[in-house]
């Protein structure tokens, strides 16, 4: 693991976090779940290429993000089979805490409902819209 994603994991763990993103200059930072944080740095257009991130929970969905933003890295507390695939795919490196099959919802009674808005996606800005629309119609 590089210096810079040790740096993430350590402000994640040691911080609060859920999620935290850094260059080893610049380093953004959120206490909120899921997939917002980063759809608010993809929707302000912030420049990532190339940044570390450390995340408590990537599934599909966030790993489809985070190739979007250009993340050179990743290490997840929690890691999806299918955001294994698609960070391979990529070719981000990255590391993990515990892989599972798919991510649970928030309610813990089934499949995360951004994991299976992607599951057909085709690119990651088609993710990117799937689950823009499936967040639409969950307000």
């Amino acid at each position: 693991m590089t210096g810079l994603l040790y740096k993430a994991r350590e402000i994640l763990d040691n911080e609060g976090y859920t999620c935290v993103i850094t260059d080893g200059e610049h380093t953004y930072t959120s206490k909120r779940r899921g997939v917002a944080p980063l759809l608010d740095l993809i929707d302000k257009k912030t420049h990532l290429s190339g940044f570390c991130a450390a995340d408590k929970v990537v599934g599909a969905g966030a790993a489809y993000l985070y190739v979007l933003m250009g993340i050179s890295a990743l290490w997840a507390a929690v890691l999806s089979e299918n955001a294994k695939s698609i960070l391979t795919q990529h070719g981000i490196d990255f590391y993990c805490g515990e892989c599972v099959p798919f991510i649970i919802n928030r309610t813990r009674d089934g499949v995360c409902p951004m994991e299976s808005a992607v599951k057909d996606a085709t690119s990651p800005e088609d993710a990117l819209a799937k689950m823009k629309e499936a967040l639409s119609k969950m307000k």
